[in-house]
């Protein structure tokens, strides 16, 4: 569900419930290596054509710290190993009228499979696969018909879309990848379902979203209302700017999870802020209030985060260095509602977003609820075409979960290249290393510590 195609540092098993927890491939692509090719440009009509393909290799010693995964037979396996692969076509049709603005619309469909045990946290298995649609969409843009607004301020779009807010903490992707689908850790499929309903109105520097977005059947079905408001600023200013504070509200409509529905979500965001006497500073922070006062499943939860990022653009290879704080609610038992935090639908837009470790975040309970996280980020590129990733994790829980006697989840370590082989040709290539602390081992019922090898190639044209 999360969002494959992963950029490193801005430098040039558990049962699945409420989490959006799709594969973290391990990929830096620019944009710049992924832009569609013209098939025909005539009279205003432009049809453009993508392709990617992805292969991706992983290997996970002592899934659940050692507890295993069970297999559909009701076996344990306590190693495993597995390998996807997808291949997804796209096509994008645009028409320039005379005064009335831009139509468009666009399809992209995606054919995935695993191979081999299935993934750590058991929501796919071998030998599963599926092709299907990711987006399936059409549109208008004002172009300069409302030019007084500025170019393209009003964007209308409807159908199989994708559609994020701020830095995807917790509306990124709309599919989960898993059961039928294969492919939970590459995640190539990142669209609404069919009913999606997007507004966009850029007025420089405003940006405001109004939406109806729904989510696949593995991710629950959510019908979610809302708005967003943005002021975008920066080096770049504008609609295309580094900076932003934002505000956003959001309203479950409907759900297949009975603690969704009626479920009111409350955002407040600053995000990329800069320091004009600190260069190569940035700050961002993010806010979210959950609650539901529906009959039976009143929920008072929240979750934020700070962060500090600094980037030695004057020093070899540019490293990049940063530390964030995240802490998500946990349920206190004392009371008669829940206060157990949702983290509804979140992407993964970088290394170290909001899949918080390769193996606590893509497999265990403690991915973005019931924790308090630090986080300290290093990356350096050596060259052009080659970024090297470091990321250290501290897990705690925010409340200690009845009968766990210790609050230390525990550590991760999480080593990462990516390497641009060619414009077209991305491999990456990782190693992860859980360190169980007294929590953790209580909580997953094992006693070793977990390790993760991940390998992916993506290619796109």
């Amino acid at each position: 569900m999360c969002n494959a195609l992963r950029v490193a540092p801005r430098t040039g098993a558990r049962p699945f419930t409420s989490v959006c927890l799709a594969g973290t491939v391990l990929l830096a692509l620019t944009a710049a290596a992924h832009a569609d090719v013209t098939l025909h440009e005539q009279n205003g009509v432009t049809l453009e054509g993508g392709l990617t393909a992805g292969l991706g290799a992983i290997s996970v010693r002592n899934a659940n710290l050692g507890a295993g995964v069970v297999t559909p037979d009701g076996k344990v396996q306590k190693d495993r190993n597995w390998a996807e692969g997808y291949i997804a076509p796209s096509l994008k049709l645009t028409y320039v009228t005379e005064g009335a603005g831009t139509l468009y619309s666009g399809v992209r469909a995606v054919s995935s499979g695993t191979g081999g045990d299935g993934d750590a946290g058991g929501f796919t298995q071998g030998r599963q696969g599926r092709t299907d649609l990711d987006n399936l969409y059409v549109g208008w843009k004002s172009g300069d018909l409302l030019s007084s607004l500025g170019k393209d301020a009003v964007d209308l779009a409807y159908g199989r879309q994708n559609f994020v807010i701020g830095d995807s903490f917790i509306i990124g992707d709309g599919t989960l990848d898993s059961q039928r689908q294969g492919t939970y850790w590459l995640g190539p499929r990142r669209g609404w379902n069919t009913g999606t309903a997007v507004a966009k109105f850029d007025i420089a520097p405003v940006h405001a979203d109004l939406f109806r977005l729904k989510s696949d059947r593995n991710s629950n079905t959510d019908i979610i209302y809302g708005g967003n408001l943005e002021w975008r600023f920066g080096a770049e200013g504008g609609a295309e700017g580094k900076s932003s504070l934002g505000a956003s509200y959001m309203r479950i409509d409907q759900s297949n999870l009975p603690t969704r529905k009626g479920m009111d979500i409350y955002n407040l965001r600053a995000l990329g802020l800069t320091i004009p006497s600190v260069p190569g500073l940035t700050l961002s922070s993010e806010y979210v209030k959950e609650h539901n006062s529906r009959a039976g499943v009143q929920l008072d939860a929240s979750a934020w985060y700070g962060e500090a990022a600094y980037t030695f653009t004057d020093v070899t290879w540019t490293p990049r260095a940063s530390y964030r704080y995240s802490q998500f609610s946990g349920d206190n038992p004392g009371t008669a509602k829940s206060e157990g935090f949702d983290p509804l639908h979140l992407g993964a837009p970088r290394w170290g977003s909001w899949l918080q470790g390769e193996i606590n975040g893509q497999y265990f309970p403690t991915s973005n609820s019931n924790v308090k996280v630090h986080n300290v980020q290093f990356a350096v590129q050596p060259t052009e075409t080659l970024t090297l990733t470091a990321l250290l994790y501290d897990f705690r829980f925010d409340r200690k979960p009845a009968g766990i006697t210790s609050g230390h989840v525990g550590n991760e370590i999480n080593l990462a290249a990516d390497w641009a082989a060619t414009p077209n040709l991305l491999v990456s290539a990782a190693v992860g290393q859980f360190f169980a602390g007294d929590g953790g081992k209580q909580l997953l019922r094992g006693n070793k510590d977990s390790t993760v090898f991940e390998l992916a190639a993506i290619f796109t044209y």
